[in-house]
């Protein structure tokens, strides 16, 4: 079998990067969502909360909402919900995630 020319490993990598994980949030360890974006200009790493939200009820502040693409038969992606895409969509919308806070410890006197 011959090695693969270099620019079908990087279509790969870049696929494989795309394609919506669940991972644990390596701070907290609450289950999220990760990918990264598809747009070939700037590519975002992207960590959601698995759970959509309701966009009718509005967006929390502060937080950041992405669209979860994909179907039957294509592969799930997630991309940014930008206010031109956000009134016609009709895909699952999730929301960027945040750790809870940490208990600070006390200091001993």
């Amino acid at each position: 079998m011959s090695p693969l020319p270099p620019h079908l490993i990087a279509e790969r990598a870049a696929r494989a990067a795309e394609t919506v994980r669940h991972q644990p949030c390596p701070r907290c360890g609450a289950d999220t969502l990760t990918a990264r974006t598809p747009d070939r200009v700037a590519a975002v790493d992207v960590r959601t909360n698995p759970e959509p939200i309701d966009p009718a009820a509005g967006i929390p502040a502060g937080r950041l909402a992405w669209c979860l693409t994909g179907g039957q038969h294509t592969p799930q992606r997630i991309r940014w919900r930008d206010r031109w895409h956000a009134p016609h969509c009709t895909h699952p919308v999730l929301i960027d995630h945040h750790c809870p806070p940490q208990p600070v410890q006390e200091r001993l006197i």
